[in-house]
């Protein structure tokens, strides 16, 4: 009879005295990490003859329902066995069942021990180790009362009629649960079945057509054994004005679209609401599970989602049949079938749904009390009123975010034969720079002919063996055996055979006398061997290379171009003993000596290193060498992020395209990329694999690619945020900007332009040679290093962080910024009132009014957060205005119907550019659109101080495009 479960709940059974009695001595015990396996069995006889009595006293099988299928029963069971130290679950139709719960702590408790049949006769068993699982009792705390199960089309078809008619008007929270994908390796875009779909409309809608109770306002739809059910959702899911909001749309829509749904109405995402609402939850995160279990999210104490982990995951059962430690999720289906998980995997993955209806509630809500302070220039062409961020939301990032999901859905063609051909280059140039370096490196260090080059360890050693670690007041030592792959198939004297590895033994070059300065360093305290700190050290290899050949020597020609693929890099010549080179010569230089070096070395472009190694022919050889290192770093990064994962099946969807994830995940507001990071993508100039040539229009098809960037769109934003009249001049007489920096910085350089020796900018005709050299050809180190400060400074990059970067004296660094500023002097204004406004209000914002949290800005205790804190409120309204420019120009060019006629769709936006595929028929007309609409991006004007530059082009592939 109903409430039954209640009634028996509260009576206890004659078998239960006993647990009862035993419990509290064992639960005494609560320090220790041990109890005696003997009381827990006897707790668990007891809890067997409960059983027993109880069904008997029922006389029926269906004991788990009658007993304690309801809500109420349940509850007063759980609260009866709590208080005795044994609790009860219920898992199905028959399977009632009883064990000992101890609790040790807060964290850890024991699992119910295996009983066998000699131990229910009563025979003895050895006694085994306590079974201790690290996880929550996972089988108190859930129910499925208030859950409306639908597993038939007919069931699916009713609950839809609902949702589309006196339902249409409401927010509908909405959530799958998806089998067969790997998310951290595969798109959602042809990957993944969807096993189940939650609703949840609000706590007052009951979907159950008012025949239960109590009433069903969570909604659970089977789709795994019978795909009409889905589909009969479909009028619900594709209607454009039902709306239905998610958590992290890109994947439901992407997973439901495999099953030929179509999702429309968008009514929010979660995720972006809340990283609009604060972009530094630092150590906190954007998953469901975090903001939801944040009362400073909820605005109340809230049952915050439990992860799938917590709920459902098993310890791994080892070779031996034992169970360890690692805790494994089982595969979605098995949760979702077997009998005795399901109950609480409904519970589970309908309360997704309804905790994000309660979380987009809660973030509108702080999204309406937040103000939207929008750049004075930019508000008049966006219609005067009082703005709120839900109202940037509405009306930028919500259609935003929809963008984005199309983008990834539409994908980009990649040419896989391209990607092979290149792949197989790389290869061989990685093995002939392994070469380059490791002949250099053995002359300063025997066994470094052996050395890894891929261990930023073995190359720590080499560079800076003996150094102090900078925190622990700690050397490393001087010398120090590694294991390496025995690539040689070397002998060790006395062993019959080759092994897998050998040791060998790397110094380090300062016992040579050779002087590594050491300006940057790991967490650890160790000198770091970063690529950008490599990249310091060895400069411009090009000129180091035709500073040898004014030395006469070609060697490094031979080495660099030979073809080493055919051979053991190992090979090497039978030698007599006396021909065999030593190791160089020590360096011993006075601190007058190794100035005047480091100071050629920067006037020629060269590396810190040819000053560190004595300069002359030794110094040019470390700058070759160690740029051959950095090669192989770069080489490593295109092999692994691009060339070698662009291939593989994971990232592409049934029709080849790839499909990577495009996301608002920046604190500054950036897109970012992941399932390949196309953000992290090679300058064109270095893009020595021409990898941008792999990403094609469907060429086939008679389709174009259309490539447009924003030119120095930073730059130009910093100029009209900061009123800077010399930098608004630069900008609108146009030419080379950093050439023009130059220029201002640097007194000879005026002379020079002046006297006619150089020009700084040329616009004769076509062919047409210029009178005198440009100047950017004659003071190349002067420009570059003008280019470095434009960006750096926008950055809020310090001179302490310049001085590192270029390896000079602070006090040189400083001179430099100095210099820049004298010409600039409302930057400098304008950065220290940002400062000051962040620190008064605790945030920054962007030309759109989207804000920056900035919690540090104000730790005194904490210098480098507060530095941090500071360098964030001056690029980020740079960075992030940025990103404002760009989405209105992506979101005038996803609703220009022009372009939507003419067949153009945006397929990806990589920093400030943007690419769209469409028919070459039509490409001029559409590229003259695109480039209209990215130049005035603000609702079809532009009421900045400075013009917005567009470079734009089309052909068939990326690179070409370029």
């Amino acid at each position: 009879p109903t409430g039954g479960g209640t009634k028996c709940a509260h009576n206890r059974a004659p078998g239960m005295n006993q647990a009862t009695t035993r419990a509290p001595a064992l639960l005494e015990s609560k320090k220790t990490r041990t109890v005696n396996m003997r009381h827990a069995r006897n707790v668990l006889r007891c809890a067997r003859t409960a059983k027993a009595t109880w069904k008997k006293r029922f006389g029926a099988a269906d004991t788990g329902n009658q007993c304690f299928g309801t809500r109420d029963g349940k509850n007063a069971l759980a609260k009866h066995v709590e208080t005795s130290g044994v609790w009860a679950r219920s898992t199905g139709k028959d399977a009632f069942a009883a064990a000992a719960q101890f609790r040790l702590d807060e964290k850890d408790e024991l699992a119910p021990p295996e009983v066998s049949q000699n131990e229910e006769d009563g025979e003895e068993e050895q006694e085994d180790p306590i079974l201790l699982l690290r996880e929550r009792s996972r089988n108190q705390d859930f129910d499925i009362s208030d859950v409306m199960v639908i597993h038939t089309p007919e069931m699916a078809a009713e609950v839809c009629h609902l949702l589309c008619g006196k339902l249409r008007n409401r927010i509908h929270a909405c959530d799958t649960e998806v089998s067969d994908i790997d998310v951290t390796s595969e798109t959602p875009v042809g990957h993944g079945n969807v096993v189940c779909l939650t609703i949840y409309s609000g706590p007052d809608v009951d979907f159950s057509f008012g025949q239960s109770s109590p009433p069903k306002p969570r909604l659970w739809i089977d789709t795994m054994e019978d795909a009409a059910v889905l589909q009969a959702m479909k009028p619900f899911l594709q209607d454009k004005e039902i709306k239905k909001v998610w958590h992290n749309y890109a994947f439901d829509r992407h997973v439901l679209f495999n099953h030929g749904v179509d999702v429309q109405g968008f009514g929010g995402d979660t995720i972006h609401m809340a990283r609009l609402w604060d972009s530094a939850r630092t150590g906190k995160g954007y998953s469901l599970e975090n903001l939801t279990s944040d009362s400073k999210v909820m605005g109340e104490v809230y049952r915050g989602k439990k992860s799938i982990k917590e709920l459902f995951g098993k310890p791994k059962v080892l070779k031996n049949g034992s169970l360890g430690k690692t805790i494994e999720v089982p595969p979605i289906q098995e949760i979702q079938k077997d009998p005795e998980s399901r109950c609480r995997w409904i519970d589970y993955s309908a309360y997704d749904a309804e905790a994000t209806w309660e979380l987009w509630n809660a973030l509108e809500r702080r999204l309406q009390k937040l103000s939207c302070s929008i750049d004075k220039y930019v508000v008049e062409s966006l219609g005067n009123g009082e703005f709120t961020m839900w109202d940037f939301y509405k009306r930028y990032w919500r259609p935003f975010g929809e963008l984005l999901t199309s983008m990834e859905r539409n994908g980009v063609l990649v040419r896989t034969e391209h990607l092979e051909e290149v792949e197989k280059v790389a290869l061989k140039d990685k093995e002939k720079l392994t070469v380059v370096f490791r002949r250099w490196a053995a002359n300063y260090c025997q066994d470094a002919n052996l050395l890894n080059v891929g261990s930023g360890s073995q190359i720590r050693q080499l560079l800076y063996g003996g150094t102090y670690d900078k925190k622990k007041n700690d050397r490393l030592p001087v010398s120090r055996d590694f294991k390496v792959l025995n690539e040689d198939g070397y002998v060790v004297p006395g062993e019959k055979k080759a092994k897998k590895h050998r040791t060998i033994n790397i110094v380090g070059v300062s016992q040579l006398g050779i002087r590594m300065e050491v300006n940057t360093y790991t967490a650890a305290g160790w000198p770091a061997v970063s690529l950008s700190v490599l990249r310091a050290l060895a400069g411009n290899a090009d000129v180091a290379l035709e500073e040898l050949h004014k030395l006469g020597d070609h060697s490094w020609d031979n080495l660099l171009d030979q073809d080493l693929s055919e051979r053991s890099i190992f090979e090497e010549e039978e030698v007599e003993a006396e021909d065999v080179n030593p190791l160089r010569a020590a360096i011993h230089l006075t601190n007058s000596q190794y100035n005047e070096l480091k100071e050629y070395a920067e006037k020629k472009g060269l590396g810190t290193a040819y000053a560190s190694f004595g300069g002359g022919r030794e110094g040019l050889e470390a700058c070759i060498a160690l740029n051959a290192l950095c090669d192989i770093s770069a080489i490593d990064t295109l092999l692994s992020n691009f060339i070698i994962s662009l291939q593989s099946k994971d990232l592409k969807g049934p029709s080849g395209r790839v499909h990577c994830s495009l996301n608002i995940n920046t604190e500054t507001g950036r897109l970012s990329a992941r399932r390949p990071n196309l953000q992290n993508q090679p300058a064109l100039e270095k893009d020595r694999y021409k990898i941008r040539d792999a990403f094609t229009a469907d060429v086939s098809a008679g389709k174009c690619l259309i490539v447009a960037d924003y030119g120095q769109l930073e730059l130009r934003l910093l100029a009209h945020m900061s009123q800077c009249q010399s930098m608004l001049h630069a900008f609108e007489v146009g030419g080379d900007f950093h050439s023009r920096t130059a220029l201002g910085m640097y007194p000879h350089i005026k002379k020079a332009i002046d006297e006619g020796k150089c020009l700084l900018e040329w616009k004769g005709l076509d062919g047409e040679e210029p009178p005198a050299p440009m100047l950017k050809d004659v003071f190349g180190a002067e420009r570059r290093r003008a280019k470095v400060l434009n960006f750096s400074i926008a950055y809020g990059k310090t001179a302490h962080g310049l001085a590192k970067d270029w390896g000079v004296e602070l006090k040189e660094a400083a001179d430099t910024v100095e210099r820049w500023y004298a010409d600039r002097p409302e930057v400098r204004e304008w950065q220290r009132l940002m400062i000051m406004e962040a620190k008064h209000t605790g945030y920054v914002s962007t030309l759109l009014g989207r804000k920056r949290r900035l919690p540090n800005i104000n730790n005194e205790l904490n210098y480098s957060l507060k530095s941090h804190s500071e360098r964030a409120a001056i690029n980020t309204p740079i960075q992030g205005s940025a990103a404002d420019v760009a989405m209105l120009a992506m979101l005038q060019i996803n609703s220009c119907k022009k372009l939507e006629s003419l067949g153009y769709q945006l397929l990806l936006q990589v920093h400030d550019e943007v690419i769209l595929e469409g028919p070459r028929s039509c490409a001029d007309e559409a590229l003259a659109l695109v480039v209209d609409h990215m130049r005035h991006p603000f609702e079809g004007t532009n009421p900045l101080c400075v013009d917005l530059s567009v470079d734009a082009k089309f052909a068939d592939t990326w690179y070409e495009a370029k």
